[in-house]
């Protein structure tokens, strides 16, 4: 160059004159040219600086374009782009737009696009802004979207280093143009690729599309955290995008490590780490042991991801749910076998949660450690603490299986029973069952079993005899309490109809039958009069009892034995104690609906009529009898009147003695004929609800009730006498039939009945 060839001549002046000085050197001097055009001592031609100027401004403007265009994929204003206060995005410095082109403008403008959507991603991922997701896995999302901006900004970081390395290579060039134009030889600079707006528009179609796709995800999962934000993430997986897919699978992944340590903790330590309450397991604090099984722990439904199945998160609940009762009700600590390993492989697969086919070592881990938690459970129930045992039992004594026992109770109590109830006290009752216990096969039976087994009497109500009062109660504690207290009320409400079933039972055969077999030879003397009513009687008893013994082998053996053989067959091939629990729920949900309990149906009340006109019969033939052995009596004190004249030479009766007992005959047809009329009306409200449950029972979907309707009017005798059973069973007539046509008492949920909302849409 000019500088330092000058410099160099002036070196070498300086170099001449010392060695002058020294004496050792030649002196040379330079004379001054008039005529050269360049400055200093040599004789080059002076540099055009203002046209390398202005070649320096345009490069330097066309690259702060460029320089502008990059700052603004990181969300930075520069000189020709500024930020729109109210939208975000990116708009043309009007002051600066000037220099620009119609097509440098447009370019900017299309390019500052990829800021606008840096920006929104980074306000996703910023706590202090309140568009973020929440919770742990919230905060795993946030990280993962800072992972994603970091990489972004290093690629911009790129950019910006490629276009400052083309400047200095276009400044080194333009430098070397100078010095080859005065002569000096320079050396060939390494080629340095030029950035311009074109090529940043081939180079920003890529980030755009995952900005913007990051920005959509994001969107939709402000304010959400746990299951629900994992189901939002989710719903994008699979869109035919190789890229979207890829992205997808890494949020979800970096969203799904707390998860699947949240499960692992659970399933292995039966503890729930959930500060945000975004586990789709919650356990409720106010619940005791006595509840844990069913009540202490449940799922969040609205926390439960999509790709978690309901049948899955039930196995997750109940693994964690066994741990907490082995370790709080069995007070046993010991964990699952191969804790550590299935720990291992449930933490670090977390892409495997999120399978479609549960075929990955991570479901394969969840099924190990639920089948070896759920059989330690097993085994600890049915071994030490006897569950099939106590569920027998149950079977046997409050559903009336053990029918020695039943009758022997009922005979040791029946004074008790029919005393009012509040004449009656429980210990006197204890006392009866012991014996009971003793003199049957119940006495062969396992005495922890007996030792559960107890008699109740319930607070009475005005009217309330022994039979409304008096239960048996089968007394559950420990691990079996928490196991089947919450079945304890529906044995309760099944001992009630089979209780009533049981007391109607013993008031047709050992009152009402006993009572006309002792007293038909009795009344022989005034069967003339008493006659007809005695076989209406009879014929009535004997309809009632074939009605009474066809429900009872119809619910104890059919509903209540076949199914307990279902629930046996289920027990034994049981391989966890829910399979267990939820055979004897099934077992209980079916003999209620087959004992009639709870189906707020007609057939429950037709059922209760009939049960009322039982006991009506029984207090009618009460007074009836009590009418008879009236008039048997006079009759026999008219007799011993007539044998004692005879014996004082009296003979006959007076006048006054015929005309009273004449009378009184009077008065006993009377009677007779009222009583006769009572028992007409007692056998037609009795026969109103036979058919009336007849007819529910003919109506009803179940293939076993409409058998056992056929059973109970098997000589079409009901059918014949009403002529609603001999109808077909049309919609029609099921509609207008009286059954089904109850405005308080309807079937809400047969599939016959017009519900008035459907009517009206």
């Amino acid at each position: 160059s000019a500088r330092s060839s000058s410099s160099g001549s002036v070196n070498g002046s300086a170099v001449a004159h010392n060695g002058s000085a020294g004496g050792g050197l030649k002196s040379q001097m330079y004379s001054y040219d008039t005529t050269q055009s360049s400055v200093g001592l040599s004789r080059l031609p002076l540099p055009d600086y203002m046209t390398n100027i202005k070649a320096q401004k345009s490069l330097e403007a066309s690259q702060d374009i460029v320089l502008n265009a990059i700052y603004s994929f990181t969300g930075v204003q520069g000189k020709y782009l500024k930020k729109d206060i109210v939208t975000g995005r990116f708009k043309l410095d009007p002051l600066n737009t000037k220099t620009l082109s119609a097509v440098q403008a447009s370019m900017l403008v299309r390019l500052s696009e990829l800021g606008y959507y840096h920006d929104r991603v980074a306000k996703f991922a910023d706590i202090s802004t309140g568009f973020n997701a929440m919770g742990c896995m919230g905060q795993a999302f946030m990280s993962k979207l800072k992972e994603e901006l970091m990489d972004f900004r290093g690629q911009v970081a790129l950019l910006h280093d490629e276009l400052s390395k083309h400047r200095e290579s276009q400044l080194r060039q333009q430098l070397d143009n100078t010095n080859l134009g005065n002569g000096v030889s320079v050396g060939t600079p390494a080629s340095v690729c030029e950035i311009t707006l074109l090529k940043l528009l081939g180079w920003y179609g890529k980030p755009l599309l995952r900005m913007q796709w990051i920005t959509k995800i994001a969107d939709n999962c402000q304010l959400r955290k746990g299951g629900e934000l994992a189901s939002v993430v989710y719903d994008y997986l699979d869109n035919g995008h190789t890229m979207v897919n890829q992205l997808v699978r890494d949020l979800l992944t970096a969203i799904c490590g707390p998860l699947v340590r949240m499960i692992s903790r659970w399933m292995l330590e039966g503890a729930i780490c959930d500060t945000f309450c975004e586990f789709f397991v919650e356990s409720l604090n106010e619940v005791g042991p006595d509840r844990l099984w069913h009540d202490k722990f449940r799922l969040r439904h609205n926390m439960l991801p999509k790709f978690v199945p309901l049948e899955l998160a039930d196995r997750i609940l109940k693994t964690g749910k066994c741990i907490n009762f082995l370790r709080e009700v069995c007070e046993r600590t010991e964990l699952v076998r191969g804790c550590n390993e299935l720990k291992e492989i449930m933490d670090n697969n977390p892409t495997n949660i999120f399978s479609y086919v549960p075929d990955t070592n991570w479901h394969a881990a969840v099924e190990t450690c639920y089948s070896r938690t759920s059989k330690h459970v097993l085994d600890m129930m049915v071994g030490p603490h006897k569950l099939l045992d106590h569920l027998h039992g149950m079977r046997r004594y409050l559903l009336l299986g053990q029918g020695d026992f039943v009758s022997i109770l009922i005979e040791n109590m029946k004074d008790e029973l029919e005393r009012k109830g509040t004449d009656i006290y429980a210990h006197d009752l204890t006392a009866m069952l012991e014996a009971a216990l003793r003199c049957t096969n119940a006495q062969y039976d396992d005495p922890e079993i007996l030792n559960h087994l107890d008699v109740v009497v319930q607070t009475p109500y005005p009217g309330d005899n022994g039979w409304d009062i008096i239960s048996l109660q089968y007394i559950v504690q420990g691990p079996l309490a928490t196991m089947l207290e919450p079945t304890m009320p529906t044995y309760k409400a099944l001992f009630k109809p089979l209780w009533r079933m049981k007391h109607m039972e013993f008031v047709l055969s050992m009152k009402i039958w006993k009572e006309q077999m002792a007293n038909a030879k009795t009344l022989r003397l005034i069967n003339a009069e008493i006659g007809r009513a005695s076989y209406r009687l009879h014929l009535f008893t004997s309809e009632i009892m074939h009605f009474i013994h066809q429900m009872q082998y119809y619910v104890l053996f059919e509903v209540i034995e076949c199914n307990w053989v279902e629930l046996q067959k289920k027990m034994l091939a049981a391989k966890a104690l829910d399979d267990i629990l939820d055979a004897h729920e099934k077992f209980l949900r079916t003999i209620t609906v087959g004992c009639f309990v709870n189906t707020m149906t007609e057939m429950e009340r037709h059922l209760e009529t009939v049960y009322e006109n039982i006991i009506l019969l029984e207090n009618w033939q009460a007074a009836f009898y009590k009418e008879c052995f009236a008039e048997l009596e006079a009759r026999q004190e008219l007799d011993q009147k007539v044998v004692k004249s005879e014996q004082n030479g009296q003979y006959g009766l007076t006048n006054e003695q015929i005309l009273e007992r004449d009378q009184d005959r009077k008065f006993f047809d009377e009677r007779l004929s009222i009583a006769c009329r009572g028992l007409d009306d007692i056998a037609n409200a009795y026969e109103k609800a036979v058919s009336g449950f007849l007819l529910a029972l003919n109506s009803n979907d179940d293939p076993n009730l409409q058998l056992f309707g056929t059973r109970l009017d098997f000589n079409e005798y009901y059918k014949k006498r009403d002529t609603n059973l001999s109808k077909p069973l049309t919609f029609e007539h099921m509609r207008m039939t009286n059954v089904f046509s109850s405005a308080n008492r309807s079937t809400l949920n047969s599939r016959f009945v017009v519900h008035p909302k459907a009517a009206k849409e």
